[in-house]
C-alpha cells in the first residue's frame, strides 16, 4: 500500500474547510468521501496512482469516472502486461482511446499493436469482451479483423456436403489467418463471440467477407480523428497552427471573454496527469491556487495539439512531461508580459483569456528574439561573431529559441528553454550589444568587411578568413593604430610583435590609459560600444599582455591576424 496523504482542504457545500495532513491507512483511505479519493488520485502519478485506484473499495465506479487519456498514460508508464486489473474496469470509451491512440498510422491500422490490445482484451475475461465488442465503434471492429482473417466460405458452406466432410469449417466460416501466432489469438477471440451472441457473430463475420477494406478503413480512420478531436487531439497540420505568429502589440487578453472549454467524456472527473509537471515563476502561484474543471481540460487539449504538432508520443510519460514543461514555460512568459509581477492582474487574465493565444504570446516573443537574430546573422558582421556570440545566436536560431546559459554564468556554454520574462530582458540586452558591434563596423570604423571566403590570409595567423572573429579584427586594426599605421584590419608584422607589447601592456595587463582611451573612443562612437572595447580588450589581457616579451611566439598570440611570412 503507497503512503496516501490527507489532504489539506476538505470541500463541504460551498466552503473549503482546512484540516491538518496527515498519512492514511487503508482502511481510513476508504473512509473519505468517493471525491475525496478521487482527487487524491488525479494528484498522484505513475506506481501511487495505481496503487491507489486498486486499493479503492470502489475501483470500478472510479476508474471510469478518470479521463481516457490519463489512464492510457497510465498503463503506458506501468506496461500493460501489468494492469489487467486495472483494464478490466475500464469502459468501452476508454478503451476505445486507447485503440484510437496506438492502432493508426499514416491512416493505416497497424497489425502489431491491435494484435497486443486484442490479448490484453482476452485476458479481462470474456464478459469484457463481449461488451467491448457491443459497444465499440463497429467498422473498427471489422476493419481489425479483415487484418487477421480471410475468409473463403461462409454461410453457403453449410449445405457443402464436401466442407462439412474435410471439416474445414470453423464455426460456420472457412477461415484463414496469415500465420499461426495470430491465429490462436483470433480465433479465441472468435470462439467467444460465437459462444455468447451467435446473430452478432454472423454479422460480424459477413460484414468482415463483403465490406471493401480500403473503403471501410478509410471510414474507420475518419470516425477515430473525429473522436481524437474531440479529446484536444487535431490533425498534424491544423495543430502546427499553435506555433503561428500572434502579435504581443496587438493582441489584449483583457478583450477576451472566453466560453469555457467542454468535458472531452461526459460524467467524466478533469484530468489530472498534466499536473506531475511543475511550473515556475508567476503561473505557478496560479496552479498552486488550483484550477476549475474546465481549465484543466483546456490545459489537456492544449498539451494534446503541441504533442501532436512535434510529433511526441502521446503515452510516454516523460515526453508528456517535458511538452507540458514547455507549455508551462511559454504561458509563464505570455503571463508575465502582460502582468508583470501583479498577481491580482494574473490571476484575472489567466481565468479570461485562451490559453492558446497566452502560449503563442509567450513563443511569439522568443520569435521576436530569433527575427533579430536572423538579421544579424545575415549582416556583415554575422560570419565573424566572437564564441559567446555566435552560441548566443545560433540557441536563438533554433527551430525554438533557446536562450544561451553564458548570457548569466560566462563559464557555460550551453543553451536551455526561455521561461520568463527575465530571460527575454537578458536576450535583449545581448541583442542590443549585437546591434552595436554592426553598427561599429558598418558606420563607424573606416573599413568594409569582406566576405569570410574572399579574405587573402596566406602567410598568416589565423590561416582563414573563415576563423576570424569580430574582437581579431577590431584589434588587429587597433594594433595599426598604436604603432602609427591606418585604423584598418591588415595583418600585423609579427616582427613587431615586442615594441607592440612595450606600448601596450603594464605589469601584465593592458596599460590603463589605453584602455581608458579605447573604452572611451567606442562608447563616444557609438553608445553602448563600451561592451564591445571591454570584450575585446579583455582578450588582450589573457593573451598578449599577459605574456612576458620572451614568450612572443605569433603562433601563440592570440586576439589578432599575425602576418608571419613577409
Amino acid at each position: 500500500m503507497p503512503r496516501i496523504d490527507l489532504p489539506e482542504e476538505k470541500t463541504s457545500g460551498h466552503l473549503t474547510l482546512l484540516r491538518e495532513s496527515r498519512a492514511l491507512t487503508s482502511r481510513e483511505y476508504n473512509v473519505l468521501t468517493f471525491e475525496e479519493r478521487l482527487a487524491i488520485v488525479r494528484r498522484a502519478s505513475g506506481r501511487q496512482k495505481y496503487d491507489l485506484l486498486i486499493e479503492a473499495h470502489d475501483a470500478h465506479e472510479m476508474v471510469p469516472r478518470l479521463a481516457a487519456q490519463e489512464i492510457y498514460l497510465l498503463v503506458r508508464e506501468l506496461g500493460a502486461e501489468d494492469c489487467v486489473d486495472l483494464l478490466a474496469m475500464v469502459s468501452t470509451e476508454q478503451l476505445t482511446t486507447f485503440f484510437d491512440l496506438d492502432f493508426w498510422e499514416d491512416a493505416i491500422l497497424q497489425t502489431k499493436p491491435a494484435l497486443e490490445w486484442l490479448v490484453l482484451l482476452l485476458e479481462t475475461g470474456e464478459q469484457n469482451v463481449m461488451q467491448t465488442v457491443w459497444e465499440m465503434d463497429f467498422e473498427l471492429l471489422v476493419v481489425m479483423l479483415q487484418k487477421f482473417v480471410s475468409i473463403r466460405r461462409g454461410l453457403e458452406s453449410l449445405t457443402d456436403e464436401d466442407a462439412l466432410a474435410e471439416g474445414g469449417l470453423e464455426r460456420i466460416y472457412d477461415v484463414e489467418y496469415p500465420d499461426s501466432e495470430s491465429a490462436k489469438i483470433v480465433a479465441y477471440f472468435l470462439d467467444i463471440i460465437f459462444r455468447h451472441d451467435r446473430d452478432f457473430y454472423l454479422h460480424m463475420m459477413e460484414a468482415v467477407r463483403w465490406e471493401q477494406t480500403v473503403e471501410l478503413e478509410e471510414a474507420a480512420y475518419q470516425s477515430r480523428n473525429g473522436r481524437l478531436q474531440d479529446r484536444g487531439f487535431p490533425d498534424p497540420f491544423t495543430a502546427l497552427k499553435l506555433f503561428a505568429y500572434l502579435d504581443p502589440s496587438t493582441y489584449d487578453p483583457a478583450r477576451e471573454k472566453k466560453i469555457p472549454a467542454e468535458p472531452a467524456e461526459a460524467d467524466t472527473d478533469a484530468p489530472g496527469f498534466f499536473l506531475v509537471a511543475r511550473s515556475h515563476d508567476l503561473l505557478a502561484e496560479i496552479l498552486g491556487s488550483g484550477l476549475e474543471a474546465d481549465e484543466c481540460w483546456e490545459l489537456a487539449y492544449l498539451l494534446n495539439k503541441m504533442m501532436i504538432a512535434d510529433r511526441a508520443d502521446v503515452g510516454d510519460a516523460a515526453q508528456v512531461e517535458a511538452k507540458m514543461e514547455e507549455v508551462y514555460r511559454y504561458l509563464n512568459i505570455g503571463l508575465e508580459y502582460f502582468c508583470g509581477a501583479d498577481t491580482e492582474k494574473a490571476f484575472q487574465t489567466f481565468r479570461s483569456a485562451y490559453f492558446q493565444n497566452l502560449f503563442r504570446i509567450g513563443l511569439s516573443l522568443t520569435l521576436e528574439l530569433q527575427k533579430r537574430a536572423r538579421q544579424i546573422t545575415r549582416s556583415a558582421i554575422g560570419a565573424f561573431l566572437d564564441g559567446p556570440y555566435r552560441a548566443f545566436v545560433d540557441a536563438l536560431n533554433q527551430r525554438r529559441p533557446r536562450l544561451f546559459e553564458g548570457v548569466e554564468q560566462s563559464d557555460r556554454g550551453g543553451a536551455r528553454p526561455f521561461a520568463n520574462r527575465h530571460d527575454l530582458q537578458l536576450a535583449e540586452e545581448w541583442l542590443a550589444q549585437l546591434d552595436v558591434q554592426r553598427r561599429l563596423f558598418s558606420e563607424h570604423f573606416g573599413f568594409r568587411l569582406s566576405s569570410p571566403e574572399d579574405i587573402d590570409l596566406t602567410g598568416c595567423t589565423p590561416e582563414s578568413g573563415e576563423d576570424l572573429t569580430l574582437s581579431e579584427i577590431f584589434l588587429t586594426a587597433l594594433a595599426n593604430r598604436i604603432m602609427g599605421r591606418e585604423f584598418m584590419p591588415a595583418p600585423f608584422p609579427a616582427s613587431e610583435l615586442t615594441e607592440l607589447h612595450r606600448r601596450v601592456a603594464q605589469e601584465g595587463e593592458m596599460h590603463p590609459d589605453l584602455r581608458r582611451d579605447t573604452i572611451g573612443w567606442l562608447e563616444e562612437l557609438e553608445p553602448g560600444g563600451s561592451h564591445f572595447a571591454e570584450h575585446c580588450l579583455a582578450i588582450w589581457d589573457q593573451e598578449f599582455c599577459a605574456l612576458q616579451p620572451a614568450d612572443l611566439d605569433p603562433r601563440y598570440v592570440g586576439g589578432m591576424i599575425l602576418r608571419i611570412a613577409e
